[in-house]
């Protein structure tokens, strides 16, 4: 480890050691009581380097680690030769008279010494990407580190969006002065503070500190470059229907602007986006207020909107299945880049999708009872049971029902016909695990893959009725299916999505494994998890076909707001800004925007940082939501339990007091919250951390029967 020690420093600092030898027990402390030489001047807030190393973390980057000693060690004089002549009766005056390029060169990017604990030893990195390029997205360093296993006080990104990155050439010699560090701060693409340490810290545990910061960075930045050889045009891109309101929508705008793109937002007036305020200034450059009417002038509208901006829009996209084919007419008209529309057509149809991979007899369509009623006299549909009933048009799984007996299949139909007045798909049940598949295409390279495991719900139990709904309970990743079944779903569906004309753009696709080697089963009491499926009797036989993967639908979106949180934080990757970089045709940040992280541990999928598990929290009955305790139902949660609060990675709450909810909002479960849990240690701690936030949530809801815990 290369070591760096400022002249006039406390002698002895820093000791030699070996990470090898077993001296833990006995290895001297950063903290030792005040001695004569520490207190001459009285504390003092003027702080000296102690330590660093600049280390060369991969080709990508260099990383420099510097340590800052406790208030009760850093020296009150400068120990540096004094510059323009200064005499050196001048080196011992106190911080109020000396000044220091370092600190200040660490204030000016707001982590100066107020950011610091007087009792604490301060650790920070630099960030220093080895070659130059332009910022290809400001808050880079932000997305990778999230939910470090370290603690970090801030992260400070020095770079702007499309700027241009100038790499720092200094050398561990030439950073062996107070201002050589401050030029190593300064030309710092990102500087990290670390949560203070405490100043007992041994040295050999600091040095294991030290080794398992350096192991992180290079797993979240060993593949991932911050910045792109070529210039990038500064580019405006469209949204085709805003986001319902900033939760929804924070994702989206946030992303744009650390990507540089120019947002504009195209929906009807009234809008919550469309007043000219700093607070809608934030998320987006402009406001076009369309009639958004869902009629044969939607497209003309919309052009005519985007043809009077006076600023050039260079792509258009969308987050609302209605308006997939909307946008791609809207696109191809403006020659901007986009899919071709026959292939929204077909992934919005999902009976016209079924039949991607139907066989003769299986799937039928029908308008009305009356033409079902038809249809089964007929010789041409030979319905085998259970079957999926579900509206041709529709998303969240409204109106889905699983149908066991052929009574029940009118009923299922006429749910399903009255949902967005269309006609309804019947279709084969495929027995089997259902999964979440999200891809990042390029040109029908798969950039990014990932397999999310939807466990039961109640459409899937054998006792379903038409009442029961497919609404998702959780998430849980990476896939639990074996590699080889996974490597099988991704075939599969990237072959569909090719032909049916989807070449580049994020897809978010649901799907099913039949013939799979695991099977759902209570592993512990109260837990139910993918697992391997219990060996067969070889007297009873059965089948042993091979796994084979049934698509249920294509959305060429990223997921939902919320299922993309998951993958964000596992991952490391941002749907959101892979697809609008899709949609402006920028495709070289598109490759960089599908970089997972680099972490690689036993049982998980490479690229997976830990196992998360996502929970959906379904609202306990119907009436008016009320905040007794004054704070939100997730804010209670982990005040409540604080032994849960650090599994919890993200919590969001979707209702506020006064609003009134419903058991069930257009067919589906309604919803409350959803939270996310993580284990580093397991796929099973996950889901059973998950099972426990779940029973602990509590929501208080006025109606007919008490608020009750979840």
């Amino acid at each position: 480890m290369a070591v760096g020690v400022l002249p006039g420093q406390v002698s002895g600092w820093p000791p030699k050691f070996d990470l090898d030898s077993d001296t833990e027990s006995t290895s001297p402390s950063l903290y030792t009581p005040p001695s004569p030489l520490h207190s001459v001047n009285g504390p003092s807030s003027f702080c000296r380097p102690f330590f660093w190393e600049i280390i060369p973390l991969c080709d990508l980057y260099s990383i420099a680690h510097i340590i800052l000693l406790p208030s009760s060690l850093r020296l009150s004089y400068s120990p540096l030769p004094q510059r323009n002549g200064a005499s050196s009766a001048n080196r011992q005056r106190p911080h109020s008279e000396a000044q220091s390029r370092f600190i200040d060169a660490l204030t000016n990017i707001g982590l100066g010494p107020c950011n610091w604990k007087t009792a604490g030893v301060s650790v920070f990195t630099a960030i220093l990407p080895s070659t130059d390029g332009y910022v290809s997205r400001a808050d880079f360093l932000r997305l990778r580190l999230q939910d470090s296993p370290f603690a970090i006080s801030k992260i400070q990104e020095c770079v702007d969006p499309l700027k241009k990155y100038t790499a720092c050439r200094l050398s561990s010699a030439s950073a062996n002065s107070e201002d050589g560090l401050a030029a190593l701060i300064e030309q710092a693409a990102g500087v990290i503070q670390w949560a203070d340490l405490e100043a007992s810290v041994s040295i050999l545990d600091l040095q294991r500190y030290l080794l398992g910061l350096t192991h992180e960075l290079r797993d979240r930045l060993n593949n991932a470059p911050w910045l792109t050889p070529h210039p990038i045009a500064r580019k405006r891109v469209a949204l085709i229907r805003g986001r319902p309101n900033l939760t929804a929508g924070g994702p989206v705008y946030r992303a744009a602007k650390a990507l540089g793109l120019d947002l504009v937002i195209i929906d009807d007036e009234g809008h919550w986006l469309q007043a000219d305020t700093d607070d809608n200034r934030m998320h987006r450059e402009g406001f076009l207020a369309t009639d958004m009417a869902e009629d044969s002038g939607t497209v003309d509208r919309i052009i005519a909107s985007i043809t009077r901006y006076p600023l050039p829009i260079h792509g258009v996209f969308t987050l609302s299945d209605n308006f997939f084919v909307t946008t791609a007419r809207v696109a191809q008209a403006l020659h901007l880049p986009t899919n071709p529309i026959s292939a929204f057509e077909t992934s919005v149809d999902k009976y016209r999708s079924r039949l991607l991979q139907d066989a003769p007899g299986q799937t039928a369509r029908v308008s009305s009872v009356d033409e079902l009623n038809t249809l089964l006299l007929s010789s041409h549909f030979t319905p085998t049971f259970p079957l999926i009933v579900k509206p041709t048009k529709g998303w969240s799984s409204e109106c889905v029902s699983k149908v066991s007996s052929p009574s029940d299949l009118a009923l299922a139909v006429a749910k399903a016909t009255a949902r967005h007045g269309s006609a309804a798909v019947i279709e084969p049940f495929f027995d089997g695990p259902e999964i979440d598949a999200n891809f990042v295409l390029l040109d029908g390279e798969v950039l990014f893959f990932e397999v999310a495991d939807e466990p039961p719900c109640q459409g899937d139990r054998r006792d379903a009725s038409v009442d029961d709904t497919f609404s998702p309970e959780a998430l849980t990743l990476p896939s639990a299916l074996p590699a080889g079944e996974q490597a099988v779903v991704r075939e599969t569906l990237r072959e569909l999505l090719v032909q049916v004309g989807f070449c580049t753009g994020v897809f978010h696709v649901e799907a099913r494994v039949v013939n799979t080697g695991c099977e759902y089963r209570e592993v512990t009491e109260g837990v139910v998890d993918l697992v391997a499926r219990m060996p067969r009797d070889p007297d009873v036989g059965g089948d042993n076909s091979k796994a084979a993967c049934k698509l249920i639908e294509i959305n060429a979106r990223p997921p939902g707001y919320r299922v993309s949180v998951p993958s964000r934080h596992t991952y490391g990757v941002d749907f959101f800004a892979a697809h609008m970089l899709a949609a402006v045709g920028d495709v070289e940040r598109l490759r960089l925007a599908a970089r997972s992280f680099d972490h690689a541990c036993e049982g998980r999928t490479r690229g997976a940082q830990y196992w998360s598990r996502l929970v959906y929290v379904p609202a306990p009955k119907e009436g008016v939501v009320k905040w007794n305790s004054g704070l939100s139902p997730c804010e209670a949660l982990k005040r409540r339990r604080p032994d849960l609060k650090d599994k919890i990675v993200v919590a969001v709450d979707y209702c506020v007091p006064g609003e009134r909810i419903a058991l069930y909002t257009d067919g589906a479960r309604t919803y409350v919250a959803h939270l996310l849990v993580c284990s580093r240690a397991s796929r099973r701690e996950a889901i059973e951390a998950g099972e426990e936030v779940l029973r602990a949530f509590s929501i208080d809801v006025e109606g007919d029967n008490e608020g009750r815990v979840v």
